[in-house]
């Protein structure tokens, strides 16, 4: 490869596919998701997604929203508008639920089928809380009750919408900053580097 390549490649003035990428990070020992990264919603389709982190599932499998900073590498299967929550406790611990932020359902019939044994879905309740539970239909109208294996039964609760799960990510590798990015304009004369306190995760 060139020097003239490697610079329009540095530089953003041609397009990295993603064989070169694989090429390009075997070389580096670098995975080759994270060549094509940004944070811009029009970059690289092959590339790693910044996934970012709204809150935490906690003992109970209750979710609790908190503002943060933080990311989560994303594999770039997942549609744009994604979101995490950091599984805090249980044997999933570690990982991160990845769902569409903005994909909010009405409870049905059809999502009680789609749901089958598992817990695919967040429920969100009338009374402002939100859980990871598996939905059963109440006797009485318009109430559920919201199970889960190793946790007493919530009953008789008024859902007012779910979120679909889309997925499980491990934080494989941290993720430049926007600020790491910006920095120099991306100069190559002064690289991001890994930071092992977690924090850009």
């Amino acid at each position: 490869m060139s020097g003239e390549t490697i610079r329009k490649l540095e530089q953003c003035d041609t397009w990295l596919d993603a064989d070169r990428a694989v090429e390009i990070g075997r070389i580096l020992h670098v995975p080759y998701e994270l060549l094509g990264f940004s944070y811009v919603s029009h970059g690289y389709a092959w590339a790693t997604r910044a996934i970012p982190v709204v809150g935490e599932i906690t003992a109970n499998d209750e979710v609790k929203f908190v503002e943060t900073d933080r990311h989560v590498a994303g594999g770039a299967h997942l549609p744009r508008g994604c979101v995490a929550l950091h599984i805090k406790i249980g044997k999933m611990r570690g990982l991160y639920l990845i769902y569409q932020k903005d994909a909010q359902l009405a409870i049905s019939k059809d999502i009680l089928a789609r749901q089958g044994d598992r817990e695919r879905f967040l429920v969100h309740l009338v009374n402002g809380t939100t859980w990871w539970r598996h939905i059963v239909p109440s006797p009485a109208t318009d109430l559920y009750h919201l199970h889960s294996q190793y946790l007493d039964t919530l009953n008789d609760v008024r859902i007012a919408w779910v979120l679909e799960i889309l997925g499980f990510e491990l934080p494989r590798y941290p993720l430049p900053t926007p600020a790491q990015l910006g920095e120099e304009g991306g100069s190559p004369s002064k690289p991001w580097t890994p930071m092992n306190d977690g924090a850009a995760q």
